[in-house]
């Protein structure tokens, strides 16, 4: 069933009937002699090596006419005791069972646990909540917990079903911001969410997730929110209008969403009486998601990248580890194996050739105006050039150069990051140092040639530089920020490129990270699905095909940008040409 109309019917209810919270609930959260019933059964968990020394009470739902060798969906309950009782607010079991009866919901399995407590020491004194601390933190802290260590111990009631879409989460204040980080953390497992009241303030940071929705390459998650207009504005943040900014941030990436705000306060009163609406509308068939909101002039967003419905698609799977990325002008794209015998080449028509044999570990290459491609050699410390028929030239050595670009003077920028600098190299015997104080990585230059960028592999942020007339690099600050929401360590920047349009792209523990030509952080491309993008190139018969080495494989995708050539002349924006 759809319910596009859900949220307005409940706005209307508010002002009409439900002034002042008076939210009753239906028959649908009424017990019905004649509806067969689930079981709940409670337990204690004392284990977690997540949230070591705590200990909490969990419960779990089995449906009615629960069949063990059946596969189950199901659904988390964060702050579970209080979901569970059959004269709550929210009374989960008897709901399940009226919809599940009615066929409006799928037979599930419920999982509801209790926050953590640390226990006391001394009989009678009170233990320590780590209530706050598991929910409100918007790391990757929790939903390990749920994933690895609840789950496993759920398996042990009921065969449950793989499927991502098949497995939901429900919570309520920090409870909410839990469920939504569960799922935005891991959609990999969970893509269905129920917020009411979520608590997306400055708790312990959750407030960022708003901008992080809107940097962020769509997740397939479905997200329904409930809050209140008179709910709580403290030194935390304002909750009505932090679930506003998120239910916008929603609405301009495009998710498929549903945000009910009713006249209530802090508490679960509405949420209890739209419960069984709210299930209706989590469980509905597939629908067609929304549109991202177009990408406007002045201000670069992955909508202008990011092609809908284009995905990730895997071109070739080796045996070892993958290192280097590049195109040429035709758009055939190259890689080489880290301990590997030579460089590969993948044309345009998918084909995969052996292009050059040498070996040794090629951390990165690119072509030269002189048709040669330029390698970083690293287990040689050497830097090369190969003819076309494999012949090779060491243009320096003694170098533990890790990435390079060339430029169409044959001019060679390359960081070695054992030695914390940029190097230059303008011809034999010719190096200088242009940068140091930083850890680089990758490097990348812009279509005029006029700004460098260097990835800072332990620092907080790109460092960009100008390129000046004679080769020297000036101008030296750290303006395109990594990613740090919703991560548990620093990001560390990685390989680099850049596009016609001058969009920088970094590769990072988060994803895809790109960058406007002033260096404000457009979003993050979302990496292949369970892997990691290392090394990046934009490559295809257009140029306009994001290739990335991950681990042992190599993907590609469609996107709206388009790579160039740093040794072919630089391209001048339409005011200088003028």
């Amino acid at each position: 069933m759809r319910f596009p109309f859900l949220a307005l019917c409940v706005l209307l209810a508010s002002f009409i009937g439900a002034a002042g919270e008076d939210y009753k609930l239906g028959a649908d959260s009424e017990e019905h002699a004649d509806i067969p019933k689930g079981t709940v059964s409670e337990y204690t968990f004392k284990d977690s090596q997540v949230f070591p020394g705590t200990t909490r009470k969990y419960w779990v739902y089995l449906p009615p006419g629960f069949n063990a060798g059946a596969e189950y969906p199901f659904m988390v309950f964060f702050d579970g005791g209080g979901c569970i009782s059959a004269k709550g607010q929210f009374r989960v079991p008897t709901v399940f069972d009226n919809l599940i009866h009615k066929k409006e919901i799928p037979p599930l399995v419920g999982l509801f646990i209790n926050p953590g407590e640390v226990p006391p020491v001394e009989d009678g004194a009170k233990g320590r909540s780590t209530r706050s601390f598991e929910y409100d933190t918007p790391d990757a802290a929790c939903s390990k917990f749920v994933i690895e260590e609840m789950l496993p111990i759920l398996a042990e009631h009921a065969h449950l079903s793989r499927k991502p879409e098949d497995h939901a989460a429900w919570g309520i204040s920090s409870g909410g911001i839990a469920a939504f980080n569960l799922a935005w953390q891991r959609p990999d497992v969970f893509r269905k969410v129920i917020s009411y009241i979520g608590s997306f303030t400055n708790i312990r940071g959750g407030f960022g997730f708003p901008a992080a929705v809107r940097k962020t390459e769509r997740k397939p998650i479905r997200v329904f929110l409930q809050e209140g207009s008179t709910d709580l504005d403290n030194v935390h943040g304002n909750w009505p209008l932090s679930n506003q900014e998120l239910a916008h941030a929603l609405k301009f990436a495009g998710y498929d969403y549903t945000f009910t705000m009713g006249d209530g306060g802090h508490s679960g009163k509405q949420g209890g009486a739209i419960f069984p609406d709210a299930l209706r509308w989590l469980w509905r068939a597939d629908t067609e998601l929304p549109k991202p909101t177009p990408e406007v002039p002045q201000d670069m967003a992955l909508s202008g990248i990011v092609i809908p419905g284009e995905t990730w698609q895997l071109v070739t799977e080796r045996k070892k580890a993958l290192l280097g990325a590049c195109a040429d002008a035709d758009g055939n794209f190259y890689f080489s194996e880290k301990e590997g015998d030579g460089i590969y080449k993948i044309a345009t028509d998918g084909t995969v050739s052996l292009f050059v044999a040498i070996a040794g570990d090629v951390t990165d290459m690119k072509f030269a105006p002189d048709g040669r491609l330029y390698a970083c050699l690293f287990s040689q410390h050497q830097l090369v050039a190969f003819e076309k028929e494999g012949k090779a030239e060491v243009l320096a050595e003694k170098v533990a150069a890790e990435h390079l670009v060339v430029t169409h003077v044959g001019k060679i920028y390359f960081t070695e990051i054992e030695k914390n600098k940029v190097m230059l190299w303008k011809g034999r015997d010719k190096l200088s140092i242009e940068a140091e104080q930083l850890f680089p990585y990758g490097i990348a230059l812009s279509p005029n040639q006029e700004t460098l960028a260097v990835s800072d592999a332990v620092g907080n942020a790109i460092w960009a530089f100008r390129v000046e007339a004679d080769g020297r690099l000036g101008a030296k600050m750290p303006v395109m920020p990594y990613t740090h929401f919703g991560r548990e360590s620093v990001p560390e920047g990685g390989a680099m490129i850049c596009d016609t349009r001058s969009r920088f792209y970094c590769s990072t523990p988060t994803g895809i990270e790109t960058y406007d030509p002033n260096g404000r952080p457009i979003g993050v491309i979302l990496p292949p699905p369970s892997a990691a993008a290392n090394h990046l190139a934009l490559a295809g018969p257009e140029l306009n095909y994001l290739f990335v080495l991950s681990n042992q494989s190599v993907y590609k995708r469609k996107v709206n940008a388009k790579g160039f050539m740093t040794s072919a002349p630089p391209i001048l924006s339409a005011e200088k040409k003028k």
